[in-house]
């Protein structure tokens, strides 16, 4: 059965006007943004004490704790969590990377917003997109 939006999401990035950006630019097309946090160590501390989001939007280079080892992370304690990297980074070793963690997806932070929507959308009907 399909569930209805809003869909939860999160948000971690180092960039405070990215989250914010994006915050935005998500409760326009109808999801909720529950969590975001500046570094993977953030959001997992978060995850621990607070709900758990649909899905999250993750930069890879990061501060603390960077974005492929938040998804290990996430992959292990929290596998209901989708994953969704969202990244300046596009070298043929960071695609690979995304697929051997086993992410739900990958978007260039140059994407079109329209290329935002249709890759959530593939995610939380269950379908790969990278």
């Amino acid at each position: 059965m399909k569930r209805e939006l809003p869909y939860t999401v999160a948000i971690v990035d180092d960039n405070a006007l990215m989250r914010e950006t994006m915050q935005f630019r998500l409760s326009m097309l109808g999801y909720q943004v529950v969590m975001q946090a500046e570094h993977g160590q953030h959001f997992l501390d978060q995850l621990v004490t607070g709900q758990h989001p649909d899905m999250v939007l993750l930069d890879i280079n990061m501060p603390v704790m960077d974005g492929f080892e938040t998804a290990l992370a996430l992959k292990k304690n929290y596998p209901d969590i989708k994953i969704l990297f969202f990244s300046m980074e596009t070298g043929q070793a960071c695609y690979n990377k995304v697929n051997e963690i086993g992410a739900d997806g990958f978007l260039p932070k140059d994407a079109p917003f329209g290329e935002l929507n249709k890759a959530l959308t593939k995610i939380m009907h269950q379908k790969q997109v990278a």
